[in-house]
């Protein structure tokens, strides 16, 4: 082997096979050559074809992306996942690794909620802490203010007040107060488009009752006290558009250190104090939060539509020294508990682990014993048995597969011997089907047609034309009790019996004399014709005497005479046959006996009845009118109507269309019963 043909061979076996991967090549081959394409214009100063070619190249590079993944994704099913103990590893992640990282992902996110809530909380409970204060000094103010002789009702005045620099104490008569306010006001206040602390107090004075109301702007210096314990804090103050002649109130909001946004389409500056500690570990890292305020409106008392954004920093180590109240030795206990619990944590997964392991490990060989064992199935091989090693279900699907390779090739055979007899089956039907008339028969004034159709390979249903002379036919239909092969058999003996009887032309002496109730023997003349009464009576005592007590069949049994144009005839049980006149009318040929072969010493009554020109005989089996489908059975009616309405074609097409209508009726569903259907015709 040369050089050559090993490359070439080592170059074949990453050749694509797919139609999938041979397109994802051509793609491939494409992108290469817009990316050289755009190298060279771009060394060669064409930066507009470059940057078009840039585009493609983006679009192409997405499509080969998406092909990339769909190939690896099949690669790592038909590959990785054919084995049992990938397909189980990969459950076990999916099922152990993505539950957890879920968990630690929604603690994560629970944690960081928490925190910025807990912050923003804190941040407010600061605020209302500095509200309160401002309260308690203003109560203070207003006890000068009543103390104080008289003088002018409406003024304003600095406090002298270290806790809140810049204080303005301010007392009001009643006429000019706001009607809205209260004793005992404190809140954040927005008033001519700024922000105010705000406390007012009421006090009993000679002037009447006035109203002590202390107010701090919100500034750099106030901002600096509420963030002393919390860190870094910055407040965006609604600011006065001065475009506005409405005087409107705008928030502006810098959510970046350096980054302004916008409420209400106008720009605004926040203000910042406080400082973020030092982290103490790699882990205290530096977390954001936000919180929303929405202050009353001095003049109005209602709440104002413009809101006071609060963002704030702070880290874990600070916000839990906020939360802990106990000491710094319970709290490093606690941090050795919650490591030891992450410790006991670890050991159990360690272990679940090597369990997993384990099980894989089990369930993986028997799969892997069962595979060996169908490889030797497939090649012919019975012999083989696969070593049990476990008590537990796999165990059980391997003792079940030994189980399976002993009787496989039993039922090999008997597959065998069944085939055999489903060809024997296919020889009787051939035989059977030769016992049905196989051609249309009749006389000059009568037209015959009958036909079959079993249920399964083999027929119980029985019919046949019975040639006496030119001038007289018989007519026999039969169901015989049963299916399959016993029906069939039987089927024969009354097909040969009745043959038999109709050749005879006549009956003994002595059978006459049995019939007629007399038990010794004598000479009786031959009579011209077989009776139907007699020939269902030895017929009775025949299978009566020959066969199982639960076998026996129903029988129709008529003669037609040409010349009379008259039928006699006796059913033994069957279903009636009908005839239909030209002018629809039903006779239903319902005389005789029960049925043949079921009891001994029955008797058969016979019955004469001319057909008419034009009178449509109908003899038919239960498997004709008993289908059923959602609507019920198909029944006589049905059938009849069938019949009446193309009784002018030939008897064959009258037939096709009776039975292509019941089994229109049965619909998809199994032939029930077997079929059988003659028709015989009254034409001259």
């Amino acid at each position: 082997m040369t050089l050559w043909s090993k490359i070439t061979g080592q170059l074949q076996r990453f050749a694509p096979r797919s139609r999938v991967a041979r397109v994802t090549a051509y793609v491939i081959a494409i992108e290469l050559i817009l990316l050289a394409l755009k190298w060279i214009f771009n060394r060669f100063g064409a930066a507009r074809i470059a940057l078009s070619l840039g585009q493609w190249t983006s679009f192409v590079g997405f499509i080969v992306s998406l092909l990339l993944i769909f190939l690896a994704l099949r690669w790592f099913r038909n590959h990785v996942m054919w084995s049992v103990r990938n397909r189980l590893i990969v459950t076990y992640v999916l099922i152990g690794l993505v539950p957890i990282a879920l968990v630690v992902l929604m603690a994560v996110i629970s944690a960081y909620f928490f925190a910025g809530q807990f912050s923003a909380y804190l941040t407010v409970s600061e605020i209302e802490a500095q509200l309160r204060r401002l309260q308690a000094a203003n109560s203070s103010s207003a006890e000068l203010v009543a103390k104080r002789p008289s003088g002018t009702l409406m003024e304003m005045f600095a406090a002298d007040d270290d806790m809140f620099p810049g204080r303005a104490v301010e007392v009001l008569p009643e006429a000019v107060r706001p009607k809205w306010l209260k004793d005992g006001f404190r809140s954040l206040v927005l008033d001519e488009g700024k922000l105010y602390l705000r406390a007012a107090n009421f006090v009993d004075s000679r002037q009447g009752r006035l109203a002590v109301i202390s107010s701090v702007p919100v500034g750099q210096k106030l901002l600096t006290q509420i963030a002393a314990d919390l860190g870094p804090l910055t407040m965006y103050v609604p600011q006065k558009d001065p475009n506005n002649p409405n005087g409107a109130i705008n928030v502006n909001i810098d959510l970046g250190r350096n980054t302004p946004v916008m409420i209400n389409g106008k720009p605004a500056v926040g203000i910042s104090a406080g400082t973020l500690p030092q982290p103490v570990n790699r882990w205290d890292r530096e977390f954001t939060y936000y919180t929303v305020v929405q202050p009353p409106d001095w003049k109005t008392g209602l709440a104002s539509e413009e809101i006071l954004l609060i963002m704030g920093a702070m880290r874990p180590s600070g916000l839990y020294a906020r939360l802990s109240t106990a000491t710094t030795k319970w709290s490093d206990n606690v941090v050795i508990a919650l490591a030891a619990l992450a410790a006991m944590f670890a050991v159990i997964v360690l272990i679940a682990w090597l369990i997993g392991i384990r099980l894989t490990r089990t369930v993986t060989y028997s799969v892997a014993n069962l595979y060996k064992a169908t490889e030797h199935i497939n090649r012919g091989d019975f012999t083989h048995r696969i070593q049990v090693r476990h008590k537990d279900q796999l165990g059980a699907l391997e003792n079940a597969f030994n189980s399976m390779t002993e009787s496989l090739e039993r039922l090999i055979a008997e597959q065998k011997e069944k085939e055999r007899l489903e060809s024997e089956l296919e020889i009787a039907h051939e035989v059977q089907s030769q016992l049905f008339p196989q051609s249309g028969s009749g006389t000059r004034t009568l037209e015959l047609y009958g036909t079959c159709r079993p249920a399964r390979i083999v027929s119980g249903d029985y019919y046949d034309f019975l040639a006496d002379s030119s001038e007289t036919i018989g007519i026999a239909v039969g169901d015989i009790s049963g299916k399959g092969i016993s029906a069939a058999l039987l089927m024969a003996t009354i097909h040969s019996a009745v043959r038999a009887y109709e050749q005879e032309q006549a009956a003994p002496a002595a059978v006459a004399t049995a019939y007629g109730r007399d038990t010794h023997v004598r000479s009786v003349p031959r009579i011209r014709r077989p009776s139907p009464a007699q020939m269902l009576w030895l017929l009775n005592r025949h299978l009566y005497q020959t066969t199982q007590p639960e076998k026996y069949a129903t029988l129709f049994l008529g003669f037609y005479d040409d010349e009379k144009r008259r039928l006699t005839y006796s059913n033994a049980g069957h279903l009636p046959p009908i005839i239909l006149g030209e002018d629809g009318t039903r006779r239903r040929l319902d005389v005789g006996g029960t049925v043949v072969g079921l009891f001994d010493g029955v008797e058969y009554q016979e019955q004469t009845v001319q057909l008419h020109p034009g009178d449509l005989f109908i003899a038919f089996s239960d498997g004709m009118t008993e289908p059923e489908n959602d609507f019920g059975e198909f029944g006589e009616d049905r059938l009849v109507e069938t019949i009446a309405s193309c009784r002018d074609l030939p008897l064959d097409r009258v037939t096709e269309h009776a039975v292509s209508a019941v089994q229109d009726w049965i619909g998809a569903q199994e032939q029930p019963d077997d079929v059988t259907l003659v028709l015989a015709r009254r034409v001259g």
